[in-house]
């Protein structure tokens, strides 16, 4: 009986340990990826009561004061994203982002131009988040067109996110520049990690405007440099890379000669309170079984499953020498 009981725990201790590495080496992998047919709608705002001040193109280059929205809309393609697997050879995700950026009143799903606005096609690894090189990636903003434009991350960080800095793709920019990390924090009772990217004032290209809009004659056409700067702020879970809260505090202007002249875009937009409320309660029991399937079932599997098997052994060993003990003494006893 004991030498049976024995086996029986030798075999659940060698089951309990598969249990943990296949958790670990095996199931880990295939469900830290992302999804590829992506559906999300994001909104930013401005903070009540702190309006932007944007130069309003449509409106014949007038300095314009009210609050903005910034709706972004990310879809998964399936169908591209096992193009760009097959042909780069990598387990490759292709999104879409459309941002629209305007007043609140504004339909970013009409045929009307936003104030500002892009559609970018990105392709990036499924775990890591890093974009990729690919033919099929483009880049479409303010009328001009970018093949192929993409480094470092773009819509979230990876699995199992570090305490470190990251570079983070920046549209206005055409690169990824640092996003350092910051502090590890908590919002609406989710661990996250804050990440900042600051972007210190630089040329982002130029344009021809009337004289009056950087001090000089308004019948005059001067060409100015066009001056971004930006604060962007990232909150994001650790297990999962998401992120969870977002917003960024934009000064830019125009410039001639070293000399400020009107502001284009100076605004703090963030993610409402809604959606911050739903990536908590989506990413939350995500996170929760990843980190259950990669770190609690791989240690208490391995351990527990080496302790079972010590045990089993110990029990068939014992059992074992009873049984020759009992057979010897039977011997002597004839």
């Amino acid at each position: 009986m004991g030498k049976k009981f024995g086996i029986v725990v030798l075999g659940l201790g060698a089951f309990v340990l598969v249990l943990g590495l296949l958790s670990k080496f095996y199931m880990y992998d295939r469900l830290a990826v992302v999804p590829l047919n992506q559906t999300t709608t994001s909104t930013s705002e401005t903070l009540p009561g702190a309006d932007a001040e944007y130069l309003d193109v449509d409106n014949d280059l007038t300095i314009t004061n009210g609050p903005l929205r910034s709706v972004r809309v990310v879809t998964g393609d399936v169908d591209l994203s096992k193009e760009a697997s097959d042909e780069l050879d990598e387990d490759v995700a292709v999104w879409n982002s459309y941002v629209c950026t305007d007043t609140p009143d504004f339909d970013c799903s009409g045929t009307e131009t936003p104030l500002a606005g892009s559609n970018d096609t990105v392709a990036f690894q499924r775990n890591s988040a890093e974009t990729v090189r690919w033919d099929g990636a483009v880049s479409e903003a303010s009328g001009e067109t970018d093949e192929d434009p993409f480094e470092g991350l773009y819509f979230k960080f990876p699995f199992d996110t570090q305490k470190k800095t990251y570079q983070f793709w920046d549209g206005t920019l055409k690169k990824a520049t640092p996003a350092e990390f910051e502090e590890e924090t908590e919002i609406k009772g989710l661990k996250v990690y804050k990440f900042v990217q600051e972007i210190a004032p630089q040329k982002s290209g130029e344009i021809t405007v009337p004289g009056n809009l950087v001090g000089r004659k308004a019948s005059d056409s001067v060409k100015a440099d066009r001056i971004y700067s930006n604060t962007r702020t990232l909150y994001v879970e650790p297990v999962t890379g998401a992120i969870i809260k977002g917003g960024e505090s934009q000064d830019s202007y125009l410039e001639v000669d070293g000399e400020r002249g009107a502001t284009t875009t100076k605004a703090t937009l963030e993610y409402t309170d809604d959606y911050v409320q739903e990536n908590v309660d989506d990413y939350k029991s995500k996170a929760m079984l990843l980190s259950l399937i990669n770190t609690t079932i791989p240690l208490v599997g391995i351990i527990g499953g080496l302790v079972l098997i010590l045990i089993g052994a110990l029990l068939y060993v014992r059992a074992s020498r009873r049984r020759e003990d009992a057979d010897s003494a039977e011997y002597a006893t004839v």
